[in-house]
Protein backbone atom coordinates (compact mmCIF):
# COMPACT_ATOMS: atom_id res chain seq x y z
CA UNK A 1 0.00 0.00 0.00
CA UNK A 2 2.81 2.61 0.73
CA UNK A 3 4.33 1.53 -2.37
CA UNK A 4 1.38 1.93 -4.40
CA UNK A 5 0.77 5.48 -2.56
CA UNK A 6 4.25 6.60 -3.30
CA UNK A 7 4.32 5.60 -7.13
CA UNK A 8 0.73 7.29 -7.40
CA UNK A 9 2.40 10.91 -5.44
CA UNK A 10 5.20 10.81 -7.70
CA UNK A 11 3.29 10.41 -10.83
CA UNK A 12 1.03 13.26 -10.19
CA UNK A 13 3.86 15.56 -8.66
CA UNK A 14 6.29 14.77 -12.10
CA UNK A 15 3.54 16.01 -13.80
CA UNK A 16 3.28 19.63 -11.84
CA UNK A 17 6.88 19.72 -11.61
CA UNK A 18 7.27 18.95 -15.33
CA UNK A 19 4.90 21.55 -15.82
CA UNK A 20 6.26 23.89 -13.89
CA UNK A 21 10.25 23.26 -14.29
CA UNK A 22 8.47 23.99 -19.04
CA UNK A 23 6.55 27.25 -17.77
CA UNK A 24 9.45 28.75 -15.20
CA UNK A 25 12.06 28.02 -18.04
CA UNK A 26 9.62 29.71 -20.66
CA UNK A 27 9.15 32.77 -18.71
CA UNK A 28 13.05 33.27 -17.96
CA UNK A 29 13.56 32.50 -21.92
CA UNK A 30 10.98 35.01 -22.78
CA UNK A 31 12.08 37.45 -20.06
CA UNK A 32 15.55 37.88 -21.02
CA UNK A 33 14.86 37.90 -24.74
CA UNK A 34 12.76 40.69 -23.49
CA UNK A 35 15.24 42.80 -21.39
CA UNK A 36 17.81 41.51 -24.56
CA UNK A 37 16.00 43.37 -27.27
CA UNK A 38 15.14 46.33 -25.00
CA UNK A 39 18.70 47.05 -23.86
CA UNK A 40 19.04 46.67 -27.60
CA UNK A 41 17.05 48.87 -28.99
CA UNK A 42 17.78 51.95 -26.38
CA UNK A 43 21.88 51.51 -27.62
CA UNK A 44 19.64 52.19 -30.69
CA UNK A 45 18.63 54.83 -29.63
CA UNK A 46 21.72 55.92 -28.05
CA UNK A 47 23.08 55.65 -31.47
CA UNK A 48 20.93 57.53 -33.32
CA UNK A 49 21.33 60.53 -31.34
CA UNK A 50 24.90 60.38 -31.36
CA UNK A 51 25.18 60.15 -35.05
CA UNK A 52 22.98 63.16 -35.37
CA UNK A 53 25.53 64.92 -33.02
CA UNK A 54 28.17 63.84 -35.42
CA UNK A 55 26.71 64.45 -38.47
CA UNK A 56 25.91 67.98 -37.30
CA UNK A 57 30.16 68.45 -36.49
CA UNK A 58 30.96 66.55 -40.27
CA UNK A 59 28.85 67.91 -42.37
CA UNK A 60 30.90 71.19 -43.25
CA UNK A 61 33.86 68.85 -44.39
CA UNK A 62 32.49 66.79 -46.92
CA UNK A 63 33.33 69.38 -49.63
CA UNK A 64 36.93 69.46 -48.53
CA UNK A 65 40.09 66.94 -48.63
CA UNK A 66 40.57 65.23 -45.31
CA UNK A 67 42.07 67.33 -42.60
CA UNK A 68 43.61 67.09 -39.69
CA UNK A 69 40.89 69.35 -37.74
CA UNK A 70 38.21 67.10 -38.62
CA UNK A 71 40.21 64.01 -37.29
CA UNK A 72 40.79 65.92 -34.15
CA UNK A 73 37.53 66.80 -33.57
CA UNK A 74 35.92 63.11 -33.94
CA UNK A 75 38.28 62.10 -31.97
CA UNK A 76 37.72 64.46 -29.11
CA UNK A 77 34.14 63.56 -29.56
CA UNK A 78 34.15 60.49 -29.18
CA UNK A 79 36.28 60.44 -26.02
CA UNK A 80 33.76 62.38 -25.07
CA UNK A 81 30.55 60.37 -25.51
CA UNK A 82 32.39 56.75 -25.10
CA UNK A 83 31.77 55.80 -29.00
CA UNK A 84 33.39 55.39 -31.87
CA UNK A 85 32.76 57.43 -34.47
CA UNK A 86 33.68 57.50 -38.04
CA UNK A 87 33.38 59.93 -41.36
CA UNK A 88 33.00 58.72 -44.84
CA UNK A 89 32.30 60.13 -48.13
CA UNK A 90 30.04 59.21 -50.46
CA UNK A 91 32.67 57.01 -52.38
CA UNK A 92 33.02 54.73 -48.93
CA UNK A 93 36.18 56.60 -48.37
CA UNK A 94 37.17 57.49 -44.41
CA UNK A 95 37.47 60.80 -43.78
CA UNK A 96 37.95 60.61 -40.00
CA UNK A 97 37.88 57.84 -37.24
CA UNK A 98 37.85 58.12 -33.17
CA UNK A 99 39.56 54.91 -32.43
CA UNK A 100 41.63 54.40 -35.61
CA UNK A 101 43.83 56.58 -38.66
CA UNK A 102 41.80 56.89 -41.36
CA UNK A 103 44.26 56.72 -43.65
CA UNK A 104 45.76 52.69 -42.61
CA UNK A 105 41.49 52.10 -42.80
CA UNK A 106 39.94 50.60 -46.25
CA UNK A 107 36.96 51.63 -48.13
CA UNK A 108 33.70 51.43 -46.11
CA UNK A 109 31.10 51.47 -48.80
CA UNK A 110 30.37 48.35 -48.69
CA UNK A 111 30.00 47.81 -45.76
CA UNK A 112 26.31 46.46 -44.65
CA UNK A 113 24.71 49.45 -42.63
CA UNK A 114 26.83 51.95 -45.07
CA UNK A 115 24.46 50.13 -47.70
CA UNK A 116 21.55 50.20 -45.90
CA UNK A 117 21.75 54.12 -44.93
CA UNK A 118 22.03 55.11 -48.44
CA UNK A 119 18.18 53.96 -48.91
CA UNK A 120 16.84 54.70 -46.04
CA UNK A 121 17.16 57.43 -43.26
CA UNK A 122 20.08 55.39 -41.46
CA UNK A 123 21.26 51.57 -41.33
CA UNK A 124 21.95 49.30 -38.15
CA UNK A 125 23.93 46.12 -38.24
CA UNK A 126 25.59 43.99 -35.08
CA UNK A 127 28.98 42.68 -36.49
CA UNK A 128 32.57 41.66 -35.75
CA UNK A 129 34.60 44.11 -36.64
CA UNK A 130 38.27 43.43 -37.58
CA UNK A 131 39.56 46.59 -37.47
CA UNK A 132 38.89 46.50 -33.32
CA UNK A 133 38.49 42.70 -32.99
CA UNK A 134 35.13 42.74 -31.02
CA UNK A 135 31.38 42.41 -31.59
CA UNK A 136 29.92 46.04 -32.47
CA UNK A 137 26.63 47.67 -32.67
CA UNK A 138 26.82 49.66 -36.08
CA UNK A 139 24.44 53.06 -36.83
CA UNK A 140 25.17 54.56 -40.22
CA UNK A 141 23.64 57.50 -41.13
CA UNK A 142 23.32 59.35 -44.75
CA UNK A 143 24.19 63.06 -44.38
CA UNK A 144 22.60 65.34 -47.10
CA UNK A 145 22.77 69.14 -46.72
CA UNK A 146 20.55 71.43 -49.45
CA UNK A 147 19.14 68.26 -50.96
CA UNK A 148 22.73 66.96 -52.19
CA UNK A 149 24.03 64.04 -50.90
CA UNK A 150 27.52 64.65 -48.94
CA UNK A 151 28.37 61.03 -47.65
CA UNK A 152 27.54 59.04 -44.11
CA UNK A 153 28.43 59.64 -40.07
CA UNK A 154 28.24 55.99 -38.06
CA UNK A 155 28.62 55.55 -34.97
CA UNK A 156 29.02 52.35 -32.98
CA UNK A 157 29.53 50.62 -29.40
CA UNK A 158 31.06 47.35 -28.50
CA UNK A 159 28.48 44.97 -27.23
CA UNK A 160 30.86 43.73 -24.66
CA UNK A 161 29.90 45.79 -22.10
CA UNK A 162 25.96 45.12 -23.23
CA UNK A 163 26.92 41.02 -22.74
CA UNK A 164 28.10 41.93 -19.41
CA UNK A 165 25.16 44.01 -18.41
CA UNK A 166 22.82 41.43 -20.27
CA UNK A 167 24.77 38.99 -18.12
CA UNK A 168 23.89 40.50 -14.90
CA UNK A 169 20.30 40.68 -15.37
CA UNK A 170 19.85 37.58 -17.17
CA UNK A 171 21.64 35.97 -13.58
CA UNK A 172 18.66 37.93 -11.55
CA UNK A 173 16.21 36.79 -13.75
CA UNK A 174 17.90 33.22 -13.41
CA UNK A 175 17.61 33.74 -9.52
CA UNK A 176 14.10 34.64 -9.31
CA UNK A 177 12.79 32.48 -11.76
CA UNK A 178 14.26 29.69 -9.68
CA UNK A 179 13.14 30.96 -6.14
CA UNK A 180 9.27 31.28 -7.94
CA UNK A 181 9.65 27.76 -9.25
CA UNK A 182 11.42 26.37 -5.59
CA UNK A 183 8.19 27.73 -4.16
CA UNK A 184 6.07 26.18 -6.42
CA UNK A 185 7.43 23.05 -6.40
CA UNK A 186 6.96 22.70 -2.95
CA UNK A 187 3.28 23.73 -3.02
CA UNK A 188 3.33 21.08 -6.30
CA UNK A 189 4.20 18.72 -4.32
CA UNK A 190 1.45 19.63 -1.23
CA UNK A 191 -1.13 19.29 -3.65
CA UNK A 192 -0.07 16.61 -5.19
CA UNK A 193 0.13 14.72 -1.96
CA UNK A 194 -3.76 16.10 -1.14
CA UNK A 195 -5.33 14.39 -4.28
CA UNK A 196 -2.57 11.43 -5.00
CA UNK A 197 -4.11 9.89 -1.24
CA UNK A 198 -7.69 9.66 -2.29
CA UNK A 199 -6.49 8.33 -5.73
CA UNK A 200 -4.41 5.71 -4.07
CA UNK A 201 -7.02 4.60 -1.84
CA UNK A 202 -9.61 4.61 -5.05
CA UNK A 203 -6.81 2.32 -6.76
CA UNK A 204 -6.30 -0.14 -4.45
CA UNK A 205 -10.08 -0.08 -4.45
CA UNK A 206 -10.03 -0.82 -8.40
CA UNK A 207 -8.08 -3.28 -7.97
CA UNK A 208 -9.24 -5.53 -5.21
CA UNK A 209 -12.64 -5.02 -7.30
CA UNK A 210 -10.25 -6.47 -10.23
CA UNK A 211 -9.49 -9.52 -7.92
CA UNK A 212 -13.10 -10.16 -7.30
CA UNK A 213 -13.01 -8.31 -3.81
CA UNK A 214 -16.00 -6.05 -3.70
CA UNK A 215 -16.52 -5.99 -0.19
CA UNK A 216 -13.92 -3.04 0.28
CA UNK A 217 -14.99 0.51 0.46
CA UNK A 218 -13.99 4.33 0.59
CA UNK A 219 -14.24 6.72 3.51
CA UNK A 220 -15.56 9.45 1.77
CA UNK A 221 -14.85 12.79 3.48
CA UNK A 222 -14.37 15.33 0.83
CA UNK A 223 -17.14 17.11 -0.98
CA UNK A 224 -15.42 17.78 -4.44
CA UNK A 225 -15.54 15.76 -7.61
CA UNK A 226 -13.13 13.65 -6.10
CA UNK A 227 -15.64 12.69 -2.96
CA UNK A 228 -18.34 12.10 -5.63
CA UNK A 229 -16.13 9.82 -7.74
CA UNK A 230 -15.51 8.22 -4.16
CA UNK A 231 -19.22 7.80 -3.44
CA UNK A 232 -19.76 6.13 -6.60
CA UNK A 233 -16.64 4.26 -6.70
CA UNK A 234 -18.65 2.41 -3.66
CA UNK A 235 -21.70 2.20 -5.22
CA UNK A 236 -20.07 0.32 -7.83
CA UNK A 237 -18.59 -1.80 -5.86
CA UNK A 238 -21.89 -2.42 -4.30
CA UNK A 239 -24.00 -3.07 -7.82
CA UNK A 240 -20.91 -5.09 -9.45
CA UNK A 241 -21.00 -7.28 -6.19
CA UNK A 242 -24.98 -7.58 -6.57
CA UNK A 243 -24.73 -8.17 -9.60
CA UNK A 244 -21.47 -10.72 -9.45
CA UNK A 245 -23.91 -13.14 -7.08
CA UNK A 246 -26.61 -12.91 -9.83
CA UNK A 247 -23.83 -14.36 -12.45
CA UNK A 248 -22.63 -16.61 -10.16
CA UNK A 249 -25.83 -17.97 -9.66
CA UNK A 250 -26.82 -18.20 -13.33
CA UNK A 251 -23.46 -19.76 -14.06
CA UNK A 252 -24.09 -22.70 -11.75
CA UNK A 253 -27.62 -23.00 -13.38
CA UNK A 254 -26.08 -22.80 -16.65
CA UNK A 255 -23.16 -25.47 -15.92
CA UNK A 256 -26.06 -27.47 -14.45
CA UNK A 257 -28.13 -27.36 -17.91
CA UNK A 258 -24.30 -28.13 -19.76
CA UNK A 259 -24.28 -31.34 -17.44
CA UNK A 260 -27.38 -32.52 -18.65
CA UNK A 261 -27.47 -31.07 -22.15
CA UNK A 262 -28.62 -34.11 -24.68
CA UNK A 263 -27.81 -32.25 -27.73
CA UNK A 264 -24.61 -33.16 -29.63
CA UNK A 265 -21.70 -31.18 -29.57
CA UNK A 266 -18.56 -31.31 -31.41
CA UNK A 267 -15.14 -28.74 -32.07
CA UNK A 268 -12.56 -28.72 -34.20
CA UNK A 269 -9.27 -26.17 -34.10
CA UNK A 270 -8.17 -24.33 -36.69
CA UNK A 271 -6.94 -27.46 -39.13
CA UNK A 272 -10.62 -28.83 -38.66
CA UNK A 273 -9.32 -31.24 -36.50
CA UNK A 274 -11.26 -32.95 -33.99
CA UNK A 275 -10.66 -31.63 -30.76
CA UNK A 276 -13.83 -32.38 -28.59
CA UNK A 277 -17.28 -34.69 -29.31
CA UNK A 278 -19.65 -35.20 -27.10
CA UNK A 279 -21.83 -38.98 -26.08
CA UNK A 280 -24.78 -37.45 -27.96
CA UNK A 281 -22.75 -36.44 -31.17
CA UNK A 282 -21.19 -39.43 -31.29
CA UNK A 283 -24.57 -41.27 -30.75
CA UNK A 284 -26.28 -38.97 -33.56
CA UNK A 285 -24.04 -39.69 -36.35
CA UNK A 286 -23.37 -43.01 -35.43
CA UNK A 287 -19.30 -42.59 -34.69
CA UNK A 288 -16.85 -43.89 -32.17
CA UNK A 289 -15.63 -40.73 -30.09
CA UNK A 290 -11.97 -42.46 -29.23
CA UNK A 291 -11.26 -42.70 -33.06
CA UNK A 292 -12.35 -39.56 -33.83
CA UNK A 293 -10.19 -37.17 -31.80
CA UNK A 294 -7.39 -35.26 -33.77
CA UNK A 295 -8.88 -36.49 -37.07
CA UNK A 296 -10.32 -34.31 -39.90
CA UNK A 297 -14.18 -33.79 -39.57
CA UNK A 298 -14.56 -34.10 -43.25
CA UNK A 299 -13.09 -37.83 -42.77
CA UNK A 300 -14.80 -38.89 -39.37
CA UNK A 301 -18.52 -38.12 -40.51
CA UNK A 302 -19.82 -38.94 -44.25
CA UNK A 303 -22.43 -35.70 -43.45
CA UNK A 304 -20.78 -32.89 -45.77
CA UNK A 305 -23.11 -30.25 -43.88
CA UNK A 306 -21.33 -30.50 -40.74
CA UNK A 307 -17.95 -30.25 -42.06
CA UNK A 308 -18.77 -27.22 -44.16
CA UNK A 309 -20.18 -25.07 -41.44
CA UNK A 310 -17.62 -25.52 -39.35
CA UNK A 311 -15.37 -24.28 -42.05
CA UNK A 312 -17.20 -21.70 -43.31
CA UNK A 313 -17.79 -20.27 -39.58
CA UNK A 314 -14.43 -20.54 -38.63
CA UNK A 315 -13.38 -18.84 -42.28
CA UNK A 316 -15.92 -16.10 -41.63
CA UNK A 317 -15.82 -15.96 -38.04
CA UNK A 318 -20.22 -15.46 -38.08
CA UNK A 319 -22.61 -17.80 -35.81
CA UNK A 320 -24.33 -19.68 -38.81
CA UNK A 321 -27.54 -21.76 -38.29
CA UNK A 322 -28.35 -24.60 -41.07
CA UNK A 323 -30.65 -27.61 -41.07
CA UNK A 324 -30.19 -31.34 -42.45
CA UNK A 325 -31.31 -34.80 -42.88
CA UNK A 326 -30.48 -37.48 -41.72
CA UNK A 327 -31.58 -41.24 -42.89
CA UNK A 328 -32.44 -43.02 -39.89
CA UNK A 329 -33.76 -46.61 -40.31
CA UNK A 330 -37.68 -46.08 -42.31
CA UNK A 331 -37.23 -42.37 -41.95
CA UNK A 332 -35.63 -39.42 -41.75
CA UNK A 333 -33.61 -37.10 -38.75
CA UNK A 334 -34.45 -33.53 -38.87
CA UNK A 335 -30.82 -31.91 -37.47
CA UNK A 336 -30.52 -28.79 -36.63
CA UNK A 337 -26.85 -27.09 -36.40
CA UNK A 338 -25.92 -24.12 -34.39
CA UNK A 339 -22.13 -23.46 -35.31
CA UNK A 340 -19.99 -20.45 -33.88
CA UNK A 341 -16.69 -19.93 -34.28
CA UNK A 342 -13.41 -20.26 -31.34
CA UNK A 343 -11.33 -17.46 -30.79
CA UNK A 344 -8.34 -16.30 -28.43
CA UNK A 345 -7.89 -13.62 -26.42
CA UNK A 346 -7.04 -10.86 -29.49
CA UNK A 347 -9.93 -12.46 -31.81
CA UNK A 348 -7.90 -14.82 -34.08
CA UNK A 349 -9.30 -17.91 -34.82
CA UNK A 350 -8.41 -20.99 -33.20
CA UNK A 351 -11.55 -23.49 -34.45
CA UNK A 352 -15.40 -23.46 -34.60
CA UNK A 353 -17.92 -25.58 -32.91
CA UNK A 354 -21.17 -26.99 -33.65
CA UNK A 355 -24.19 -27.92 -31.63
CA UNK A 356 -26.57 -30.71 -33.01
CA UNK A 357 -30.18 -31.03 -31.82
CA UNK A 358 -32.56 -33.11 -33.48
CA UNK A 359 -35.38 -31.51 -33.98
CA UNK A 360 -37.30 -34.05 -35.99
CA UNK A 361 -40.53 -34.80 -33.06
CA UNK A 362 -40.51 -30.96 -32.20
CA UNK A 363 -41.67 -30.72 -36.06
CA UNK A 364 -43.66 -33.53 -35.75
CA UNK A 365 -45.21 -31.95 -33.06
CA UNK A 366 -45.76 -28.68 -34.51
CA UNK A 367 -47.42 -30.76 -37.41
CA UNK A 368 -49.49 -32.10 -34.75
CA UNK A 369 -50.25 -28.90 -32.89
CA UNK A 370 -51.15 -27.31 -35.70
CA UNK A 371 -53.64 -30.16 -37.50
CA UNK A 372 -55.36 -30.12 -33.98
CA UNK A 373 -56.26 -26.06 -34.16
CA UNK A 374 -57.63 -26.54 -36.99
CA UNK A 375 -59.49 -29.50 -36.83
CA UNK A 376 -60.76 -28.52 -33.03
CA UNK A 377 -61.62 -25.02 -34.39
CA UNK A 378 -63.84 -27.02 -37.29
CA UNK A 379 -65.27 -29.62 -35.08
CA UNK A 380 -66.26 -27.04 -32.74
CA UNK A 381 -67.51 -24.39 -35.45
CA UNK A 382 -69.99 -26.79 -37.43
CA UNK A 383 -72.19 -27.51 -34.08
CA UNK A 384 -71.77 -23.96 -32.71
CA UNK A 385 -72.71 -22.44 -36.60
CA UNK A 386 -75.47 -24.83 -36.69
CA UNK A 387 -76.94 -23.48 -33.01
CA UNK A 388 -76.63 -20.10 -34.35
CA UNK A 389 -78.85 -20.48 -37.49
CA UNK A 390 -81.33 -22.69 -35.45
CA UNK A 391 -81.70 -20.10 -33.13
CA UNK A 392 -81.96 -16.92 -35.46
CA UNK A 393 -84.85 -18.78 -37.22
CA UNK A 394 -86.53 -19.21 -34.06
CA UNK A 395 -86.34 -15.91 -33.25
CA UNK A 396 -86.67 -14.29 -36.51
CA UNK A 397 -89.65 -16.24 -37.06
CA UNK A 398 -92.86 -15.10 -34.89
CA UNK A 399 -95.26 -17.88 -36.68
CA UNK A 400 -93.06 -20.80 -36.93
CA UNK A 401 -95.76 -23.65 -35.62
CA UNK A 402 -94.90 -25.47 -32.00
CA UNK A 403 -94.29 -28.67 -33.45
CA UNK A 404 -91.32 -27.33 -35.63
CA UNK A 405 -89.80 -25.47 -32.77
CA UNK A 406 -89.78 -28.54 -31.01
CA UNK A 407 -88.08 -29.77 -33.86
CA UNK A 408 -85.16 -27.11 -33.65
CA UNK A 409 -84.74 -27.27 -29.93
CA UNK A 410 -84.27 -31.01 -30.88
CA UNK A 411 -81.60 -30.01 -32.70
CA UNK A 412 -79.97 -27.29 -30.65
CA UNK A 413 -79.76 -29.70 -27.73
CA UNK A 414 -78.33 -32.30 -29.80
CA UNK A 415 -75.58 -30.04 -31.28
CA UNK A 416 -74.68 -28.79 -27.68
CA UNK A 417 -74.25 -32.42 -26.93
CA UNK A 418 -72.09 -32.50 -29.30
CA UNK A 419 -70.49 -29.94 -27.91
CA UNK A 420 -69.93 -31.17 -25.03
CA UNK A 421 -68.69 -34.54 -25.96
CA UNK A 422 -65.95 -32.83 -27.99
CA UNK A 423 -65.15 -30.60 -24.90
CA UNK A 424 -65.14 -33.44 -22.55
CA UNK A 425 -63.18 -35.69 -24.37
CA UNK A 426 -60.28 -32.79 -24.77
CA UNK A 427 -60.16 -32.54 -21.43
CA UNK A 428 -60.32 -36.14 -21.00
CA UNK A 429 -57.49 -36.57 -23.79
CA UNK A 430 -55.08 -33.22 -22.44
CA UNK A 431 -55.37 -34.93 -18.75
CA UNK A 432 -53.58 -38.57 -20.12
CA UNK A 433 -51.03 -36.31 -22.45
CA UNK A 434 -49.94 -34.21 -19.42
CA UNK A 435 -49.68 -36.84 -16.61
CA UNK A 436 -52.59 -35.56 -14.97
CA UNK A 437 -55.13 -38.24 -15.01
CA UNK A 438 -54.85 -39.98 -11.39
CA UNK A 439 -54.29 -43.53 -12.13
CA UNK A 440 -55.18 -45.25 -8.76
CA UNK A 441 -51.89 -47.83 -8.53
CA UNK A 442 -54.15 -50.42 -7.71
CA UNK A 443 -54.79 -54.18 -8.96
CA UNK A 444 -57.21 -54.19 -11.76
CA UNK A 445 -58.99 -57.53 -13.12
CA UNK A 446 -59.20 -56.59 -17.02
CA UNK A 447 -62.05 -59.30 -17.38
CA UNK A 448 -64.10 -57.68 -14.94
CA UNK A 449 -63.42 -54.33 -16.84
CA UNK A 450 -64.66 -56.24 -20.19
CA UNK A 451 -67.81 -57.64 -18.67
CA UNK A 452 -68.78 -54.36 -16.89
CA UNK A 453 -68.29 -52.77 -20.43
CA UNK A 454 -70.34 -55.03 -22.43
CA UNK A 455 -73.36 -54.30 -19.45
CA UNK A 456 -73.02 -50.64 -20.35
CA UNK A 457 -73.17 -50.76 -24.20
CA UNK A 458 -75.40 -53.97 -24.48
CA UNK A 459 -78.71 -51.80 -25.05
CA UNK A 460 -76.80 -49.95 -28.24
CA UNK A 461 -76.10 -53.31 -29.45
CA UNK A 462 -79.31 -54.57 -29.12
CA UNK A 463 -80.93 -50.91 -31.16
CA UNK A 464 -79.00 -52.06 -34.14
CA UNK A 465 -79.62 -56.02 -33.50
CA UNK A 466 -75.78 -56.67 -33.48
CA UNK A 467 -74.80 -59.51 -32.12
CA UNK A 468 -71.62 -59.41 -29.67
CA UNK A 469 -69.76 -62.70 -28.33
CA UNK A 470 -68.11 -62.01 -25.14
CA UNK A 471 -65.25 -64.51 -23.83
CA UNK A 472 -63.08 -63.77 -20.91
CA UNK A 473 -61.06 -65.86 -18.60
CA UNK A 474 -62.29 -67.19 -15.70
CA UNK A 475 -59.09 -66.76 -13.47
CA UNK A 476 -58.40 -62.71 -13.14
CA UNK A 477 -56.01 -60.99 -15.18
CA UNK A 478 -54.30 -58.84 -13.01
CA UNK A 479 -52.57 -55.20 -13.92
CA UNK A 480 -51.74 -52.09 -12.08
CA UNK A 481 -53.74 -48.89 -13.08
CA UNK A 482 -56.81 -47.09 -12.56
CA UNK A 483 -60.36 -48.63 -13.25
CA UNK A 484 -61.99 -46.06 -14.64
CA UNK A 485 -59.30 -44.99 -17.32
CA UNK A 486 -58.95 -48.99 -18.27
CA UNK A 487 -63.10 -48.58 -18.55
CA UNK A 488 -63.03 -45.66 -20.74
CA UNK A 489 -60.64 -47.06 -23.14
CA UNK A 490 -62.21 -50.54 -23.24
CA UNK A 491 -65.42 -48.41 -23.96
CA UNK A 492 -64.22 -46.43 -26.68
CA UNK A 493 -63.06 -49.45 -28.37
CA UNK A 494 -66.63 -51.09 -28.04
CA UNK A 495 -68.54 -48.36 -29.21
CA UNK A 496 -66.74 -48.03 -31.93
CA UNK A 497 -67.05 -50.58 -33.36
CA UNK A 498 -71.28 -50.42 -32.43
CA UNK A 499 -71.12 -47.32 -34.63
CA UNK A 500 -69.39 -48.25 -37.39
CA UNK A 501 -70.61 -52.25 -37.74
CA UNK A 502 -74.10 -52.62 -39.91
CA UNK A 503 -77.28 -53.85 -38.28
CA UNK A 504 -77.09 -57.28 -37.71
CA UNK A 505 -73.50 -57.74 -37.34
CA UNK A 506 -70.86 -59.61 -35.31
CA UNK A 507 -68.44 -57.89 -32.97
CA UNK A 508 -66.39 -59.98 -30.25
CA UNK A 509 -65.09 -59.01 -27.26
CA UNK A 510 -62.33 -60.75 -25.74
CA UNK A 511 -59.95 -60.87 -22.70
CA UNK A 512 -57.41 -62.97 -22.75
CA UNK A 513 -53.29 -63.14 -21.71
CA UNK A 514 -50.54 -64.25 -24.27
CA UNK A 515 -46.66 -64.12 -23.24
CA UNK A 516 -47.29 -62.65 -20.12
CA UNK A 517 -49.29 -59.81 -20.98
CA UNK A 518 -52.74 -59.36 -20.77
CA UNK A 519 -54.80 -58.73 -24.27
CA UNK A 520 -58.41 -56.85 -24.86
CA UNK A 521 -59.14 -57.31 -28.40
CA UNK A 522 -62.43 -55.86 -29.85
CA UNK A 523 -63.18 -57.01 -33.45
CA UNK A 524 -66.04 -56.60 -35.68
CA UNK A 525 -67.88 -56.97 -38.97
CA UNK A 526 -67.77 -53.39 -40.17
CA UNK A 527 -66.82 -51.24 -42.35
CA UNK A 528 -63.10 -51.09 -41.76
CA UNK A 529 -59.92 -48.94 -42.43
CA UNK A 530 -58.11 -48.07 -45.15
CA UNK A 531 -53.88 -49.47 -45.29
CA UNK A 532 -53.41 -45.56 -45.48
CA UNK A 533 -55.49 -44.74 -42.59
CA UNK A 534 -54.49 -47.45 -40.35
CA UNK A 535 -51.61 -45.37 -39.38
CA UNK A 536 -53.36 -41.92 -38.68
CA UNK A 537 -56.68 -43.24 -37.16
CA UNK A 538 -54.88 -42.57 -33.33
CA UNK A 539 -54.65 -38.74 -34.54
CA UNK A 540 -57.01 -36.07 -32.72
CA UNK A 541 -59.84 -35.40 -34.89
CA UNK A 542 -58.42 -37.78 -37.68
CA UNK A 543 -61.51 -39.66 -38.99
CA UNK A 544 -61.84 -42.81 -42.08
CA UNK A 545 -65.51 -41.09 -43.10
CA UNK A 546 -66.21 -37.71 -41.89
CA UNK A 547 -69.61 -37.47 -42.62
CA UNK A 548 -70.42 -40.90 -41.79
CA UNK A 549 -68.54 -40.44 -37.87
CA UNK A 550 -70.78 -36.71 -37.27
CA UNK A 551 -73.94 -38.40 -38.42
CA UNK A 552 -72.86 -41.39 -35.68
CA UNK A 553 -71.64 -38.31 -33.28
CA UNK A 554 -68.21 -38.66 -32.89
CA UNK A 555 -65.60 -36.63 -31.77
CA UNK A 556 -63.15 -38.31 -33.43
CA UNK A 557 -60.96 -38.18 -30.12
CA UNK A 558 -61.92 -41.71 -29.03
CA UNK A 559 -58.97 -43.92 -30.22
CA UNK A 560 -56.78 -40.67 -29.22
CA UNK A 561 -57.44 -41.57 -25.79
CA UNK A 562 -57.27 -45.10 -25.77
CA UNK A 563 -53.93 -44.83 -26.93
CA UNK A 564 -52.94 -42.60 -24.04
CA UNK A 565 -54.76 -44.80 -21.54
CA UNK A 566 -52.57 -47.48 -23.01
CA UNK A 567 -49.13 -45.60 -22.75
CA UNK A 568 -49.97 -44.29 -19.46
CA UNK A 569 -50.57 -48.23 -18.27
CA UNK A 570 -47.21 -48.96 -19.97
CA UNK A 571 -49.04 -51.06 -23.07
CA UNK A 572 -49.29 -49.85 -26.54
CA UNK A 573 -52.80 -50.43 -29.31
CA UNK A 574 -52.24 -52.31 -32.64
CA UNK A 575 -54.85 -52.42 -35.00
CA UNK A 576 -55.69 -54.92 -37.74
CA UNK A 577 -58.04 -54.32 -40.86
CA UNK A 578 -59.49 -55.36 -43.83
CA UNK A 579 -61.69 -52.70 -45.72
CA UNK A 580 -65.27 -53.65 -45.96
CA UNK A 581 -64.42 -56.95 -43.91
CA UNK A 582 -63.98 -55.37 -39.96
CA UNK A 583 -61.50 -54.62 -37.66
CA UNK A 584 -59.40 -55.73 -34.89
CA UNK A 585 -58.19 -53.68 -31.97
CA UNK A 586 -55.84 -54.52 -29.35
CA UNK A 587 -55.20 -53.13 -26.02
CA UNK A 588 -52.05 -55.16 -24.65
CA UNK A 589 -50.90 -54.25 -21.15
CA UNK A 590 -48.28 -56.11 -18.98
CA UNK A 591 -49.22 -58.21 -16.29
CA UNK A 592 -49.07 -57.96 -13.01
CA UNK A 593 -46.26 -60.38 -11.66
CA UNK A 594 -46.80 -60.01 -8.06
Amino acid sequence: MTMLRSRMLWKIYSVFATFILLSALLVGTLLGRYITNNKLADIQAALQTRSLLLAEVAAPHFTEPPTRELQQSVVSLGKKIHTRMTVINAQGVVLADSDKDPLTMDNHGQRPEVQESRFHDFGQAIRFSKTLQTRMMYLARSVHKSGHFLGYVRTSLPLKIVDQRLAEVRKTIALGVSLVTLISLLLGFLLARHFSRPLTAMTEMSEAMAQGNFGKRLSVKRKDEIGRLEKALNKMAEKSQQRLAIINMDRNKLSAILSCMSEGVIAINKDELIIHINDAAATLLGIDIDNSLNKPIWETTRLHEISKILSDTARDLQIIKRSVKIAYGTYDRIIEMHAAPLQDGIGSAVGAMVVLMDVSELRHLETVRRDFVANASHELKTPITAIRALVETLLDDGEISPKKQQTFLEKIKNQSLRISAIVTDLLALSRFELRDESLAEEPVNLAEITRKTLEDLSLSAIEKQITIELSVPETPLIITGGWDALEQAVSNLLDNAIKYTPEQGHIWLRCFSKDHQAVIEVRDTGIGIEPQDQERIFERFYRVDKARSRELGGTGLGLSIVRHIVMAHGGRVEVKSIPGSGSTFQLIFPLDEN
